[in-house]
């Protein structure tokens, strides 16, 4: 019975372990998805704003030719 003992103790020892391994994977993954999802956010709002921007210039060059009779 001791060496059952003995054997379920190191199992638990063994378990717990691994639970703390998936327990930090998982909250390093989450960390990383979230910062990652914070970089391509502010990186989407500047292609938004770099596509305004362009829009606006090519709206002002149409009136520059047309303006130009071409």
């Amino acid at each position: 019975m001791s060496d059952e003992l003995a054997e379920a103790k190191q199992l638990i020892k063994t378990l717990q372990g691994q639970i703390e391994n998936l327990q930090w994977m998982k909250n390093h993954d989450y960390k990383f998805l979230v910062e990652e999802n914070h970089r391509i956010t502010k990186e989407l709002a500047e292609v938004r704003e770099d596509n305004k921007k362009l829009t606006q210039q090519i709206d002002d060059m149409a009136d520059k030719l047309r303006d130009a009779s071409f």
